[in-house]
This record gives C-alpha cells, sequence and structure tokens, in this order.
C-alpha cells in the first residue's frame, strides 16, 4: 500500500509539474526566440545595429527586473493563498502589485528616454551604436508600463496553476510582434524600412494588442481576476507583500543591474565582442526557458504545499525537482556541445569576423548551462517559495558584485584575457552562488507558511 501510496505521488508530482512547467517552459522559449529574431533581423544593417539592439534592451531588462521583484512577491503570496482557498486577498495582492509597479515604472520610463545617450555612454563609446540605441528607446517607451501589466496577471494565474492561458495569449503575441518586425524592421508590405526603431515600434504595438486580449478574456471568462477594483485595501496584505517585495525587488535590480555592468564589461573590449556578446545573450535565454518552466512548476508546487502546512510534501517535492533539473541541465550541456558549430551557424556567429571569439566562447557557455540552471532552480524554485528573499539579496551581491564583476573586470582590462577567459571569469559568480543556496537549501529555513494569521509558521 506505501509502495502505491508513492507512486500515486509521483504521478501527480508530475502531472501537475508538465501541467505548469510546459507552458511556462514554450512561452519563455516563444519569448528567447522572439528576442533572437530582433537581433538577427536587424543584424542586416550591420554590427552597430546588432550591438544597439544588446545595448538598449538591457537598459529594459533592468527596468524588467523591477517587475520581476513584484511578480514574484505577488507569486509567492497568491500560491500559498489559493492553497487556503482565499480568493478575496489573492486579488488584493494583485491590484497592489500592479498599481505600485506602475508607480515605480512612470518615473523609470521617462529617464531612461530622457536620459538614454547619457547612460548608453556607459555601455559603449561607439556615437553610430548610441545613436541607433536612442532611437530603439524612444519608440519602446511604453513597453514597460504595458509588460508590468502582463507579468502581474501571468504571475497570478500560474500561481493558482493555469499556465496554459498566458501562454496561448503570448504565443498569438509573439506571432503579432514577428510579423511586424518583418514589416517594420526590413520594409516589407509597403512599410518603411526603420531598422532598429522598426523593432522597437512592433514590439510596443504588440504589447498593447496582448493587454487588450487580456483584458478581454478575463472580462469573457468572469475571471477571478476580472474583479480587482472591487476590492478594498487590506493594509495587512499589503505589509505582507512590501515585506516580501522590497528584498524581491532589490534583488532583482542588482541583478539586472550586474548583468548590465558585464555588457559594458564586454563593450568597452570593442564593438565585435558586444556584438558577439549580444548574440549569445537571447540564445541563453532560449536554452534556460526549459529550466525556467521546471522552477516555476516547482514554486508554485511549493507554495501551495507550504499554504497547506505541508511541509514534508514541500520538502519532497524540493528533492525532486532538484534531482531532475541537474540531470536535464548536464544533458543540455553535453548536447549543445556536441552541435556546437550548428548553434553558431544559426546564430550567424560563424563568419570569419566573428568566429575566432564565438567558437572558444559556445564551449564556456555549453558547461555553464547546467551550473546557472543549478542556481535558477534552487532560488526561484525553492528559496523563494519560503519567502527567502532577503537571503538571496544577500547571497547574489556576494556572488556577483563582490566575486563576479571584479573577477570579470580583471580578466578583461588588468590580465586582458581573450573573450572565451573573460566569460570563465563571469562564472566564478555562480560557483560562489551555488555554493551559499545550496547550504541554505539544506538547513531548510525555507520551509514556513507565509499566509496572514499562520504567524509564519515553520516545519
Amino acid at each position: 500500500m506505501k509502495s502505491l501510496s508513492l507512486t500515486s505521488k509521483s504521478r501527480s508530482l508530475i502531472s501537475r509539474t508538465l501541467k505548469l512547467g510546459i507552458p511556462v517552459a514554450v512561452q519563455s522559449a516563444l519569448v528567447s526566440i522572439l528576442a533572437l529574431a530582433d537581433v538577427l533581423m536587424v543584424s542586416s544593417f550591420g554590427e552597430a545595429a546588432t550591438a544597439s539592439v544588446g545595448i538598449a534592451s538591457k537598459w529594459h531588462f533592468v527596468a524588467i527586473m523591477v517587475m520581476a521583484g513584484l511578480g514574484m512577491a505577488n507569486g509567492i503570496l497568491i500560491a500559498q493563498y489559493w492553497g487556503k482557498g482565499d480568493i478575496s486577498r489573492c486579488r488584493k495582492i494583485t491590484r497592489f502589485a500592479i498599481t505600485a509597479g506602475l508607480v515605480l515604472l512612470v518615473p523609470i520610463s521617462i529617464a531612461i528616454v530622457v536620459f538614454a545617450e547619457s547612460i548608453m555612454q556607459l555601455q559603449t563609446p561607439d556615437m553610430n551604436v548610441i545613436a541607433l540605441g536612442k532611437d530603439y528607446l524612444l519608440y519602446a517607451a511604453p513597453v514597460l508600463l504595458l509588460t508590468h501589466i502582463i507579468i502581474m496577471f501571468e504571475s497570478s494565474m500560474r500561481s493558482t496553476g493555469n499556465a496554459v492561458t498566458p501562454l496561448n495569449i503570448a504565443a498569438v503575441t509573439i506571432g503579432v510582434n514577428i510579423f511586424l518586425n518583418y514589416c517594420l524592421i526590413q520594409g516589407n508590405f509597403g512599410f518603411p524600412a526603420m531598422g532598429v526603431a522598426g523593432a522597437a515600434l512592433a514590439t510596443t504595438i504588440a504589447r498593447v494588442f496582448q493587454v487588450l486580449v487580456f483584458v478581454i478574456y478575463l472580462n469573457k471568462r468572469n475571471h477571478w481576476l476580472k474583479k480587482l477594483k472591487f476590492e478594498q485595501r487590506d493594509t495587512a496584505v499589503e505589509r505582507s507583500f512590501i515585506k516580501l517585495a522590497i528584498p524581491g525587488v532589490s534583488n532583482a535590480v542588482l541583478w539586472g543591474a550586474g548583468t548590465l555592468v558585464y555588457q559594458i564589461i564586454f563593450g568597452h573590449m570593442g564593438t565585435t565582442e558586444l556584438a558577439v556578446f549580444s548574440m549569445f545573450g537571447p540564445f541563453e535565454s532560449l536554452c534556460y526557458s526549459v529550466f525556467f518552466g521546471l522552477s516555476v512548476a516547482c514554486s508554485v508546487i511549493i507554495g501551495q504545499s507550504l499554504g497547506q502546512r505541508d511541509f514534508e510534501e514541500a520538502k519532497e517535492t524540493a528533492k525532486t525537482f532538484l534531482k531532475c533539473n541537474i540531470a536535464v541541465g548536464f544533458a543540455m550541456s553535453t548536447l549543445m556541445f556536441v552541435f556546437r558549430g550548428e548553434v553558431l551557424s544559426w546564430l550567424s556567429l560563424d563568419t570569419d569576423q566573428y568566429l575566432p571569439l564565438s567558437a572558444p566562447a559556445i564551449v564556456v557557455v555549453c558547461w555553464g548551462l547546467w551550473l546557472r540552471m543549478s542556481n535558477l532552480m534552487i532560488i526561484n524554485g525553492i528559496l523563494r517559495a519560503g519567502g527567502e528573499n532577503a537571503f538571496c539579496l544577500r547571497m547574489d551581491f556576494i556572488a556577483m558584485w563582490v566575486v563576479g564583476l571584479p573577477f570579470t573586470a580583471i580578466a578583461a582590462f588588468i590580465l586582458g584575457l581573450p573573450f572565451h577567459l573573460v566569460y570563465v571569469a563571469m562564472l566564478c559568480e555562480e560557483i560562489v552562488k551555488l555554493s551559499l543556496c545550496y547550504y541554505r537549501y539544506r538547513q531548510f529555513i525555507w520551509v514556513k507558511d507565509l499566509t496572514l494569521g499562520s504567524d509564519t509558521v515553520k516545519a
């Protein structure tokens, strides 16, 4: 009977993981494909255009980290309240998360456009690249506000077990975006060839479309999120959200700013180095999509178990996901290494101009994948599900700002190492991060109920 019970639990876990993980992984892959499409379509306008999309979009990426921190706090609390069946508080949390994000992002969006030239001079001295990047940021000005609303809707739906609807809406939107890219970047179907500016305008139009589709869907289905405006404020819920969001947002922004500094380092190594780095970014994100799906599924399942105070189930779930993640990560790293030549060809990095840099660097990218993804699972899938945002903030500061960034800068500017060895120096961050995070995971401090009235009960 015990064996049958374990089998039943395993089947249930696999079913819930597939239901949540596959849609999130597919959606993440589609977003990465879109980012690759932007870069590949723009690359026909030259090296400067390719680099400009990379540096301009990185500022949006840092701002999106604010949304990611809010979305994380939103998702953590909703998963636990949903486990308790408290839909009213789920709505209150989502409403507050959307409002707080818009208040933060309006001044950020304005500042990015107004000070575009000054901030991009930090990344590259190439004024041609900066001029193209300014056009991108101008035409993409509304994107951050629209993306924030979308992220909050998606995190709320996923935390209640619905990952398919965000996927379906995203798939249609990405199709629209790629079509608009084809029209506006290269001037097809009678549209002007706008180049970099066309990529930004296509993204803006697609995000407006995505928000409208979400609103129509919520109203048509009489979804629980439809009634956000009717919920009264709940200061106790808002305080619990802020308690999670402040370290979460700080952590996300700290990490996003760190990735920007990495780009600044590679940008000052040269425009060719920056172009190769910009091409590798979306490809790595595409590879990470499978693991991102697993980490979201892990976080939601663990969060709901913690909300129900089923602490042993949460521990077993974490252990299973971590083993699976390591195995899949090693298999994918091996597969990428075997087919690295095809990958470089697909990314148009096999030319005489790029190959001396890209050929050795792709080896580092391949074998660094499983290391990065192990950290992704422990941090986003396990620790954050139990509200360990403050620890993650401290850990990221040490791993990235005390170790990773200084080592990379020393490798690039003091030791003068080649491109691929600077990439290796960047991975020192991941080694430190894995050591700190795995130790924290084994302490099981994250195993606790965060909902109001629970007094943060621990296992």
